[in-house]
């Protein structure tokens, strides 16, 4: 589906995204990354060791890494960390009070993780408790989230993980949230999408994680049903998790080649970085700054300013949108 240009400015310029802050408006979004992590952890969410760290330590590595970025002209983040890998929104909201970033952050469960939460539900159960944090707020914080983020092991869902998919995508279609998925495999992410719009979950609201990984073959067959792609790898030039293309030339190339099939406005870039990871041992070298300091003028000379702008603003307001029915 090559997309009409009803997703313009102008039709942004009423939009608004649920931030950890409160309601913001499209008009004040200049920059904005689609896939990002202050803080992550690796640890399993039932042991002693889970966010077992420093907070005042890993805040302030949050907020500068945060106002580097803002100094680069990004004031909006999606923020991917998730129940079950170290989602901590009050400190989120702390480094977005510090730094004047704005953070949109999800609900969901990642893969089949232990979650002292949601142990033991049911489908419809898990569905509900995404709904309120969506609706009314994460653990009493009143911050709410902004869109729903899943995820399963690569070489396909496990049973459990069918049910969070199944409770993801009931959510997602109750509220008119968007619903993003960590699916470096392709294949694995079309039978994800099976189960999802099994639940009558609609792909213009799906947003599609590591899609580089995929062929640029994949990447069209999705977009052609309406998904959001996102690329976000950018600075990873030897990406030791997925593979894929990665180096500013291979996601040049793809870039370019995606826009000239027509798909400009279905497409998002971001770094996938990790300000801080517990335990440190598994802290990966990605730099956050690198798509705005660098890899942003080399897509301005390679598809032009506007289209550049519509990947790394437009796109990713559209995508995230606050949830159309709360």
């Amino acid at each position: 589906m090559k997309k009409s240009k009803a997703r313009t400015r102008a039709a942004l310029a009423s939009t608004k995204l649920r931030t950890v802050t409160g309601v913001l408006s499209a008009r004040s979004v200049k920059m904005a990354m689609a896939h990002e992590h202050m803080f992550t952890d690796f640890c399993p969410p039932d042991q002693d060791a889970y966010m077992d760290v420093n907070w005042s330590n890993k805040i302030g590595a949050a907020v500068e890494s945060a106002a580097v970025l803002h100094a680069l002209g990004v004031n909006l983040v999606v923020e991917w960390t998730n129940i079950g890998i170290g989602r901590n929104v009050l400190a989120l909201r702390s480094v977005s009070r510090q730094s004047n970033v704005h953070f949109v952050c999800p609900t969901g469960i990642y893969k089949d993780l232990k979650s002292p939460v949601l142990a033991n539900v049911s489908i419809a159960q898990m569905a509900d408790h995404f709904v309120s944090e969506l609706a009314t707020g994460i653990d009493g914080t009143g911050i709410r989230a902004g869109f729903v983020k899943t995820s399963c092991n690569e070489s396909g869902a496990t049973r459990k993980e069918v049910g969070i998919l199944r409770a993801a995508a009931i959510a997602a279609k109750q509220t008119g949230a968007a619903l993003g998925f960590h699916g470096p495999e392709a294949k694995t992410t079309r039978n994800v999408v099976k189960i999802m719009e099994k639940e009558g979950f609609k792909l213009d609201r799906f947003v599609w994680a590591h899609a580089q990984v995929s062929t640029l073959d994949d990447n069209k067959r999705m977009a052609d049903r309406g998904a959001f792609l996102q690329y976000d790898a950018i600075g990873a030039h030897t990406d030791q998790f997925f593979g894929g293309p990665t180096s500013d030339a291979a996601m040049l190339e793809r870039l370019g080649q995606m826009v000239a099939g027509g798909y400009e406005n279905q497409i998002m870039l971001s770094t996938d970085a990790a300000v801080c990871i517990n335990p440190p041992e598994f802290q990966y070298d990605r730099d956050n700054a690198y798509l705005s300091r660098y890899f942003e003028q080399k897509l301005k000379q390679r598809i032009g300013a506007r289209r550049t702008r519509k990947i790394l603003r437009d796109n990713v307001v559209a995508a995230f949108r606050q949830p159309t029915k709360l």
